[in-house]
């Protein structure tokens, strides 16, 4: 039996991962309760993470584009 991929499960993967290269390019300066499951909770307001991969995600690898986040919202 072929096992089929759940594209919610791969969503979620490509979130983490993305998550876990932000956390690394920021030089973990985020707080880990900051993170939900789409987005990143800031004082300032929140990252919707999934816009922000539907935006790059054409153009840049998933470490460029969560360089591209860091830069961008200066964590």
């Amino acid at each position: 039996m072929k096992k089929v991929e759940n594209p919610l499960l791969s969503r979620l993967q490509l979130l983490q991962d993305l998550k876990f290269l932000i956390d690394q390019d920021s030089g973990h300066r985020i707080d880990y309760r900051r993170f939900g499951i789409f987005e990143i909770r800031l004082p300032t307001g929140n990252i919707d993470l999934m816009a922000e991969y539907q935006t790059y995600a054409s153009k840049y690898t998933l470490a460029e584009i969560a360089n591209l986040i860091v830069e961008k919202y200066q964590l």
